[in-house]
C-alpha cells in the first residue's frame, strides 16, 4: 500500500474520530450542577476534535493540491520520473484524473458530513448546547488556520533562520512585557476601596481561610471592546423610534401607516408556545397578565399599565414605566404610626397571656420614613471583574467613600455556594439551603434544608418580607424572562408581597428571541449589546428605578433588580454597562444615599467562558462574587457596632446565607421599621446577625454550608 493511500486513510480516520469526540461534547442534561462539573471534559473533547479536524482536512487538501500540480506537470509525460502513485494506478488501469476526482469527492464528502454533524445541534440550553460548542470549535480552527497562514507567508518571503531569530526576539520582548503587566495586575488584583486588600486579614492562623492569588488573571490582558469584530457595536441604534412613553405616563406614536395600535401588558406566551420555548414557570405569568389591544387614533394616550407595546404596521416597540399606586402609597405611609400589630403567647404558670410586642418607632421630627433599600444583583459578576470591567463605577464608590456622607463596605471573601444561580439566589433571598451535597459533605455533617422541612414561606420568607409593609413599597425587577419563584422554588411568590413586578418587557422577542432565546448573538446570554429600542436594557431599568423613587419619594422603598449583562462567555458585555451604572450611582442615586442602603451583589463570578473552564483564576473568581454595602454615615455613627462588625467582617469568609441574615437584621433597627415581621420576638434569629455580628476568624466552608469541591480555602 503506497504512502498516499495510507495518508488518506489516516486523514479520514482523524476526521471520523474528531466527529465522534465532538458528538461526545454535546452531551447534555437538565442538571446544571452536572453540566458545570463536565465543562472541562467537554472543552477537552472540543480541543481534541479541533486538532483532528485540522490535521485530517489539511492533509487531504494538501494531497489534492499536490496531485493537481503533478497532473499538470506530467500531463504529457510517461517518463520514469512519474511518481509511484501514478504508476500504481496505471497498473490497475485507473486514470489519474479519476483518482484526483475521487480524492476531491472524498474531501467534499468528509467536509459536508462533518458540517452536518457539527451543526446538527445549534441549541443554547443545558440539554442542547451545540451553539456554544460550535463557537469554541470555530475559534480554535480559526486560530490554527491563522497560525498556519502566518507561517506560510513568512516562509515564502523570509529564510528559516531569519524567522527563528525574529521569533526569538519577539517572544523575549513579549515575555518581558507580559511579566511586567502580570506583576502590575497581580499587585492590583487584591486591592479594593481605600487600598484595602483581599487576604490582608490573616495573622498566620493555619485555620483561617486562605485563598490563592498566585494565578494569571487573563481577562486583565484583553483590551476592552476587543470582541467588536464578532459582537459588533457596543452602542444601541441611534435612530429615534416611532413611539415614546414620557415621564407622565403618556404614549405618543408617530406612524405614517394606517395600522397603528398599542397593547397594554403585552404577553408573548402564545408565540413562545408556537416555538416550543414556553415552560411551566411561565404559567403563573400567563394567568396573572391579560393583554388588551387598542387602536391609536392619533392623539397621545395615558397608559396606566407598566408595560406597553406600540405597533406601526409590522414594527413593534416596547416601553415600560413605573405607575404610582395610590392605595399602595397610602398603606406604606405609616412609618411613625404602625398599623401592624404583633403579639406573642407567653406560657407562665400555665396561664396563657397574650402580650403585644412593641415596635421600635421614631418620632416624625426624627424621621418620617424608613431608610430605603436598593438591592442590585448582577448575575455572574465577581469582585475582581467588577473592578476590571466597571472601572468608572468602582471609582465612583471610592469617591462616595472619600466624601464621607456614606460608608462603603466591601467583602473580599464573600463566597458563593455553586457556580450557578439557583442555590445562591435562593440562599440570599430566602435563607433556604437547596444544595444537593455529595457523600463526603454529608459525612462531614452538611445537610440541605430539604432534609428537615420542605420549603415554605413561613420559615423562609423573602428578605424584604421582614420589613413592615405599612412603611415600605416593594419592587421586583426580574431582568430576564423568568419567574424566579417558580423556576427555582417551584412555588408562587408570596401573596401580596410585591407591589411592583417588572417582567413582561424581558419576555418580548426583542429581548427574548423566539427561535433561540439563550443564543450567543441574541437574548439575555448574548455576547452582543442588549437593547430595547435605542437604549440598553440596563439603562431602561435604571430609568424605571428612578421613576419608582420619584413616585414614592416620601415612603420607604425596597427595590430588587437583576442585571444579566455579565452572564455571557466573553466577559466583555458587562463593560458596556459601566457608563450607565456609573451615571446611575453617581448622578441619579448619590443624593439619595443619605437615606438609602445600597447592595451591589453577584450570585457568582463568570461561569461561561474559557477563563472559567481552563484557568485557575477563573475557578477562583467564579466563587468570589461582588458584594458591596453602602450605608449612610449618620446611621453607622449612631450605631457604631454596625460599622465595627462590617469592617471586621470585610475579610472574613461569608456566604449568601450571611447576606440574608444581614438584611433581616437591618429590619430590627428603628430606622428600618423597628421589627422583623417574621420574627417579632427576635427569638428565632437571636444568634443570626450575618455580617452585622461577630464571625470567627477560622470560620470554614463547612460551617457556611459551602460544598468541599467548590470551596476555595486552601489552608496551610
Amino acid at each position: 500500500m503506497n504512502r498516499e493511500l495510507i495518508l488518506q486513510i489516516l486523514s479520514v480516520g482523524c476526521i471520523y474520530i474528531g466527529n465522534t469526540l465532538y458528538q461526545w461534547s454535546l452531551e447534555g442534561r437538565k442538571d446544571i450542577d452536572w453540566t458545570h462539573h463536565h465543562l472541562g471534559t467537554f472543552g477537552f473533547y472540543i480541543f481534541c476534535s479541533s486538532i483532528l479536524f485540522f490535521v485530517g482536512f489539511f492533509t487531504l487538501a494538501k494531497q489534492i493540491i499536490e496531485l493537481a500540480k503533478k497532473n499538470s506537470n506530467n500531463k504529457n509525460s510517461d517518463s520514469s520520473n512519474s511518481n509511484n502513485n501514478i504508476q500504481f494506478f496505471k497498473k490497475i488501469k485507473v486514470s489519474f484524473n479519476l483518482y484526483l476526482i475521487s480524492i476531491s469527492l472524498l474531501f467534499i464528502f468528509c467536509f459536508l458530513a462533518t458540517l452536518l454533524e457539527i451543526t446538527k445541534d445549534v441549541g443554547a440550553t443545558l440539554v442542547h448546547h451545540g451553539q456554544y460548542n460550535l463557537l469554541v470549535l470555530s475559534g480554535l480552527l480559526l486560530l490554527y488556520t491563522s497560525t498556519f497562514t502566518m507561517w506560510w507567508i513568512l516562509l515564502r518571503y523570509f529564510k528559516f533562520k531569519q524567522i527563528i531569530i525574529g521569533f526569538i526576539i519577539f517572544f523575549i520582548s513579549l515575555f518581558i512585557i507580559f511579566e511586567i503587566k502580570n506583576a502590575v495586575i497581580k499587585k492590583d488584583w487584591p486591592i479594593g476601596i481605600d487600598g484595602k486588600k483581599f487576604m490582608f486579614f490573616d495573622r498566620n492562623d493555619s485555620k483561617v481561610c486562605r485563598v490563592s492569588n498566585d494565578f494569571i488573571a487573563w481577562p486583565s490582558f484583553i483590551p476592552a471592546g476587543s470582541t467588536w469584530i464578532v459582537a459588533g457595536s457596543r452602542e444601541c441604534p441611534k435612530e429615534k423610534g416611532f413611539s415614546n412613553l414620557d415621564y407622565d405616563n403618556i404614549l405618543h406614536i408617530d406612524c405614517p401607516l394606517n395600522e397603528i395600535s398599542y397593547t397594554t401588558s403585552p404577553t408573548f406566551f402564545e408565540e413562545q408556545k408556537e416555538f416550543g420555548i414556553f415552560t411551566n414557570d411561565f404559567k403563573t405569568f400567563e394567568k396573572q397578565y391579560k393583554s388588551e389591544t387598542y387602536q391609536y387614533k392619533g392623539s397621545p394616550v395615558i397608559i396606566k399599565d407598566e408595560t406597553v407595546m406600540a405597533k406601526c404596521g409590522n414594527n413593534t416597540e416596547i416601553h415600560f414605566q413605573n405607575v404610582k399606586k395610590v392605595s399602595t402609597h397610602k398603606r406604606a405611609s405609616n412609618f411613625n404610626n404602625p398599623t401592624l400589630k404583633f403579639s406573642t403567647n407567653n406560657n407562665n404558670n400555665n396561664n396563657n397571656n397574650n402580650e403585644e410586642i412593641k415596635i421600635k418607632t421614631m418620632n416624625k421630627d426624627e424621621k418620617s420614613k424608613p431608610i430605603d433599600i436598593l438591592f442590585l444583583m448582577i448575575d455572574a459578576l465577581s469582585r475582581a471583574h467588577f473592578k476590571r470591567a466597571l472601572p468608572s463605577t468602582f471609582e465612583t464608590l471610592q469617591s462616595i467613600q472619600n466624601k464621607g456622607e456614606s460608608k462603603v463596605f466591601q467583602f473580599f471573601r464573600y463566597h458563593s455556594l455553586k457556580p450557578f444561580t439557583d442555590p445562591n439566589t435562593i440562599a440570599m433571598y430566602t435563607g433556604y439551603n437547596s444544595l444537593n451535597y455529595d457523600t463526603q459533605d454529608k459525612n462531614n455533617g452538611l445537610q440541605p434544608s430539604t432534609t428537615k422541612k420542605p420549603f415554605n414561606w413561613e420559615d423562609n420568607p423573602m428578605f424584604f418580607q421582614s420589613f413592615r409593609n405599612d412603611s415600605y413599597v416593594t419592587s421586583w425587577i426580574y431582568g430576564l424572562c423568568e419567574d424566579w419563584f417558580q423556576a427555582y422554588l417551584k412555588v408562587d411568590k408570596p401573596e401580596n408581597s410585591i407591589d411592583h413586578e417588572l417582567v413582561l418587557p424581558f419576555c418580548s422577542p426583542l429581548a427574548f428571541p423566539l427561535e433561540r432565546p439563550f443564543g450567543i448573538f441574541e437574548g439575555p446570554y448574548s455576547i452582543r449589546r442588549r437593547c430595547l429600542g435605542n437604549k440598553h436594557i440596563h439603562d431602561k431599568i435604571f430609568d424605571y428605578i428612578n421613576q419608582f423613587w420619584d413616585n414614592y419619594y416620601d415612603v420607604g422603598k425596597i427595590v430588587t433588580a437583576t442585571f444579566m449583562d455579565a452572564h455571557e462567555g466573553t466577559m466583555e458585555v458587562i463593560g458596556i454597562a459601566d457608563k450607565q451604572f456609573n451615571r446611575f450611582i453617581k448622578n441619579d442615586m448619590e443624593e439619595n444615599l443619605n437615606d438609602t442602603v445600597l447592595f451591589l451583589v453577584g450570585d457568582h463570578g463568570s461561569h461561561m467562558g474559557p477563563y472559567y473552564m481552563w484557568a485557575e483564576g477563573g475557578s477562583i473568581e467564579v466563587s468570589m462574587p461582588i458584594l458591596y454595602i453602602v450605608l449612610p454615615t449618620w446611621f453607622t455613627n449612631k450605631y457604631p457596632h454596625v460599622e465595627k462588625y462590617l469592617l471586621e467582617n470585610e475579610n472574613k469568609l461569608a456566604s449568601p446565607f450571611q447576606l440574608y441574615d444581614t438584611i433581616r437584621t437591618l429590619s430590627t433597627f428603628p430606622e428600618f421599621g423597628g421589627i422583623d415581621v417574621f420574627d417579632p420576638t427576635g427569638q428565632k434569629r437571636k444568634q443570626t446577625k450575618g455580617l452585622l455580628g461577630p464571625i470567627p476568624n477560622d470560620i470554614s466552608c463547612l460551617d457556611l454550608g459551602i460544598p468541599h469541591d467548590f470551596c476555595q480555602c486552601k489552608n496551610k
